[in-house]
């Protein structure tokens, strides 16, 4: 027979026991009372320490703002030190460095930041920018107003980039692509107004100055005054500056209803309408930049006020070779450039200009369905009468000739059918169903010679191909600045100051393309 012992083993000693019991109890003891019963290190974040700090050891020997710092020493900035006015041996503050102040703003701008006011801010903690300024506090209205005035310096500093380039064989103006892309102005789309409004404003604006200039009013403090009468002033500068903008688009309006719609922003007169990728209208910008395609270099750039990018090209190419000495020797464009007026200026200038043009059958079909004329009845489906001079259309009725007729640069011989006729026809429905006189047609005679060479050299395969390349040349720039330095919305009003922040950005980009091709020839050597 089994005995208890034999089936739970020996009974246990007291002390034994109690020692297990208390074991037990430990194990009972919850999460929350374990926590509170432990001891750790107290977070004191009031005490103030003093720590030795090695400025030169904030960053690593390769770290970027050390590159661009070592790139802007190889530059001439004497642009830039010129207005300077506190000088060695005169007494007065002295002021910040102009290569220390560019390098700041390259660094941050290839951070994606391009405001003022927060890169003052991250200068107390931002390694990069805390060993570039010494551990210096350069307040925001120094770093906008560096940006802001000094636009033939950053100009100079540009081409000094571009040339540095060209000579290391990274750049060679064998094809340039150029692109545009809208950029939002700081006015926003409530300060767009027609100009009963803006009269309006003007007025009151002008009276406001008036008021305040009266010697007898002495309410306030002289500061206070001083202050308000410049902000009234600088009111009725701009008010002004946007009724000349409003005369010369009116004069430009060729009907009398697009002369009343034209408005005009009250805060920014020279940013103009103009519809973005997300359908959405703002006041904006037109970035036109061109593109080596050797190492999608940015080669020339400039902002345009008008919403199209027909009449930019010229203007491109003239840019490029002001800053690099000579013309790019192909340039490649898409459709939004290609037209007449831009084929034969390139011609005039000898310029091999590859472009994406519509085939004339693809517009002829656009012109019938926007009349809504069946594409069975088109011109080239009415036979000329040669010993006539007369067209036969598909219903067997002649069209006498009319007249010759000249549009584009394309020289037409017009026929006209008689009203009765086609009101008589079967077919009107499908050849003229918008006429109320009889069909008319025309009927190409001759085109402009560069513009007929100019469709001949895009049928070709060396032309496709070039064409083919201009998509990821041309377009790279334009998404990095948008998107990597977040340059959607310009921060500074009006088309110069606009252009002044566009030119920092592109020189960013030359910048970064700069270390990263050196760093590539550093390793392959």
């Amino acid at each position: 027979m089994e005995t208890r012992e034999t089936l739970f083993g020996p009974e246990p000693v007291p002390e034994v026991a109690q020692r297990q019991a208390e074991s037990d109890q430990q194990l009972k003891l919850t999460a929350a009372q374990r926590l509170r019963e432990a001891k750790v290190i107290p977070i004191d974040r009031t005490q103030n320490l003093l720590v030795p700090l090695d400025v030169d050891r904030l960053i690593g020997e390769d770290h970027e703002a050390r590159v661009i710092w070592k790139l802007t020493g190889k530059l001439d900035l004497t642009k830039f030190y010129e207005p300077l006015v506190s000088a060695q041996g005169i007494a007065g503050r002295p002021s910040w460095d102009p290569r220390m102040l560019l390098s700041i703003w390259l660094y941050a701008y290839s951070r994606g930041e391009n405001s003022a006011r927060a890169i003052a801010r991250e200068m107390a903690y931002e390694p990069g920018l805390m060993w570039l300024s010494g551990l210096g506090e350069v307040n925001h209205d120094k770093l906008s107003d560096f940006r802001r005035n000094n636009k033939e310096a950053l100009d100079g500093v540009f081409t000094q980039v571009l040339a540095a380039m060209e000579s290391e064989g990274w750049i060679d103006l064998e094809q340039v692509m150029h692109d545009g892309t809208k950029i939002r102005a700081q006015a926003g789309a409530d300060s767009m107004r027609r100009k009963e409004t803006l009269e309006r404003h003007l007025e009151k604006a002008r009276q406001v100055v008036k008021e305040l200039g009266n010697p007898e009013d002495e309410g306030g403090s002289q500061r206070r005054r001083a202050a308000r009468e410049r902000a009234a002033r600088e009111r009725v500068e701009v008010l002004e500056q946007a009724a000349q903008q409003m005369e010369q688009l009116q004069g430009a309006a060729k009907k009398e209803e697009d002369k009343a719609a034209v408005r005009v922003s009250l805060t920014e007169p020279e940013a103009r309408l103009m519809k973005h990728g997300d359908n959405a209208f703002a006041p904006s910008y037109n970035v036109q930049i061109s593109t080596d395609a050797k190492n999608t270099v940015i080669v020339g750039m400039h902002l345009t006020q008008c919403s199209s990018d027909s009449g930019s090209l010229g203007d491109g190419v003239d840019v490029v070779e002001e800053n690099l000495g000579r013309p790019p020797e192909q340039v490649v464009a898409d459709g939004g450039y290609t037209n007449r007026e831009t084929i034969l200026k390139m011609a005039e200038r000898n310029q091999d200009f590859i472009g994406s043009m519509a085939r004339r059958s693809e517009r002829k079909a656009a012109g019938l369905k926007g009349n809504g004329i069946d594409a069975a009845f088109g011109s080239e489906f009415f036979k000329v009468l040669p010993e006539s001079k007369e067209l036969e259309c598909p219903a067997g009725k002649r069209l006498p000739y009319a007249c010759k007729s000249s549009k584009n640069g394309n020289v037409y011989d017009q026929y006209q059918a008689a009203a009765g006729d086609c009101q008589a026809c079967e077919h009107r429905a499908k050849c003229c169903p918008r006429s109320s006189t009889g069909r008319i047609v025309n009927v190409l005679k001759s085109e402009p010679e560069a513009v007929k060479a100019f469709r001949d050299k895009m049928e070709t395969e060396a032309a496709k191909a070039a064409y083919k390349k201009r998509g990821p040349v041309a377009e790279f720039p334009n998404a990095w600045i948008k998107e990597k330095f977040r340059l959607r919305k310009f921060r500074l009003r009006g088309i110069i100051k606009a252009g002044t922040e566009t030119l920092l950005a592109c020189l960013t980009y030359n910048v970064l393309q700069w270390i990263r091709f050196d760093q590539q020839a550093a390793a392959a050597a």
